[in-house]
């Protein structure tokens, strides 16, 4: 197993860096795998983690940057560019959607003033600020290099991203399921059930899950090698014990089959993929019944548990949610309740570090202390006008660009639904890469405003008989 553990991080570099040889967004493969980090063992590629005095967000942040720069050719003289002057960040904004997240910038900035004026000296509030700093960094930064690159070649790059995020729950089943000594991390829970060792870790489960449940349900077509990556899919969520994963998945499901359904002759794609999709769920529950049968009773068990509660918020897991976001409004104050805390630090305020334990179950427990009410209200509407976004990118796109579309919009609508159950874009560990999903749409919607831009304008009618006519 010491060798897998090298040679899969070792192997997947290889790959990217060779592609990108040809395609030079694959550049940022690097940074995803170290965003993937412990699913693919990429934290063993020592290269990547140095200086060790750094966080891991830092060198995320780093070697982002070492992509861009690469990306652009900024090391080499103008002449020598394949472009001599690259919109380094991409075009224009697009309205409305990055118009909000110029809002949550905005309150960001104006909240590290305020809570510089109250405590005195801009330093704490800043190092405190240094993840939202790298998160809209990273946004300008990806949307730059997406923007740069061509449909054809993002499509290629979510399709590889999807197949490592395949390999990882391959391993994470292997690991979790079946009990193979995969990891060496520690699970952070392990019980007995029915006379057997159940563990359960989020540490090093595929973290693009979203996305590739979002990719394979917006194919058109199913080949042997794509019914595959479903069941594999499928699997890794069935052993991750995760109740709001197979959520997600039903949701991104609707969503996608819904947007297909209001275009015209596409119907009988979503018949088609309902009874597929039907063919491999039974297929799935009689091989887990099978292979992993006490795996799958406490799955069920804890389907059960959310079940019989009696209803959706009697579930203890969501109770435990809602009680922290009360816990955090009271906290907050009727001073802080529309603008939040701002970035004090726990020297300041000692409710901080309990802040940062809780952001770990929901992301909207820093969002609301940090930004209050109005944070929560931006942070929502960037969700929505980012979904708005592409789902108007699929309705009025054929072929790739419907494609692309839809992954997207899948893609926005499951890490949503994430951020109910976990930290998401606010994840410690890649602040850089917290707005991804949100840089691949806006880097799609400038392409489509620069091919409409390049579209010909149909001639008024009767212009081209008059012509023939003075012929």
């Amino acid at each position: 197993m010491g060798l897998v553990r090298y040679a899969v991080p070792l192997l997947l570099l290889v790959y990217f860096v060779a592609r990108s040889t040809r395609q030079r967004v694959f550049l940022l493969g690097i940074p995803f795998l170290m965003y993937m980090s412990s699913s693919v063992f990429f934290e063993n590629v020592k290269l990547f983690w140095v200086p060790a005095r750094l966080t891991p967000s830092d060198l995320v942040m780093l070697w982002l940057v070492i992509t861009w720069v690469i990306t652009f050719d900024l090391l080499l003289p103008p002449y020598r560019r394949v472009e001599q002057r690259p919109k380094l960040f991409g075009p224009a904004l697009s309205s409305p959607e990055e118009f909000v997240l110029m809002g949550i910038i905005l309150l960001a900035v104006l909240q590290v003033a305020l809570t510089t004026v109250r405590y005195g000296g801009p330093g704490a509030s800043l190092t405190e600020a240094k993840a939202f700093v790298y998160l809209f960094a990273g946004y300008f930064l990806l949307r730059g290099m997406l923007c740069r690159a061509g449909r054809q070649d993002t499509l290629d790059l979510i399709r590889s991203l999807v197949l490592v995020n395949t390999l990882a729950a391959l391993l994470f089943i292997a690991h979790q399921g079946l009990h193979l000594p995969i990891y060496i991390a520690t699970e952070y829970q392990t019980i007995t059930f029915m006379g057997q060792r159940i563990t359960r870790s989020f540490y090093f489960m595929p973290q693009l899950l979203s996305l590739a449940i979002a990719y394979v349900f917006a194919r058109r077509t199913w080949s042997v090698f794509w019914v595959g990556v479903v069941l594999v899919t499928l699997a890794a969520l069935w052993v991750s014990y995760t109740r709001s994963l197979v959520v997600i998945a039903v949701a991104e499901l609707v969503v996608v089959l819904g947007v297909r359904l209001f275009k015209a002759r596409q119907g009988n794609i979503v018949v088609r993929r309902v009874v597929t999709l039907a063919l491999i769920v039974l297929i799935f529950g009689v091989v887990a019944y099978t292979v992993l049968p006490v795996q799958s009773h406490y799955f069920l068990s804890r389907v059960g548990m959310a079940t019989s509660s009696g209803s959706v918020t009697g579930d203890p897991d969501l109770r435990n949610r809602i009680d922290k976001l009360k816990t955090i409004y009271s906290w907050i104050g009727t001073d802080g309740r529309y603008v939040g805390e701002g970035f004090v630090s726990s020297a300041e305020d000692p409710t901080v570090a309990d802040v940062k334990i809780m952001s770990s179950d929901l992301v909207w427990v820093p969002v609301l202390y940090r930004f209050g009410l109005a944070g929560v209200a931006l942070v929502v509407l960037l969700y929505a006008t980012m979904g708005w976004r592409a789902a108007r990118l699929s309705l009025t796109g054929e072929d790739d660009a419907e494609f692309l579309g839809l992954i997207l919009l899948g893609a926005v609508v499951g890490t949503f639904l994430e951020s109910f159950v976990s930290w998401t874009f606010l994840n410690p560990a890649r602040y850089p890469l917290g707005l991804w999903v949100f840089a691949f749409v806006a880097a799609e919607a400038c392409r489509r405003r620069a091919e409409l831009a390049e579209a010909p304008v149909p001639a008024p009618p009767g212009t081209r008989s008059r012509e023939a006519a003075r012929a």
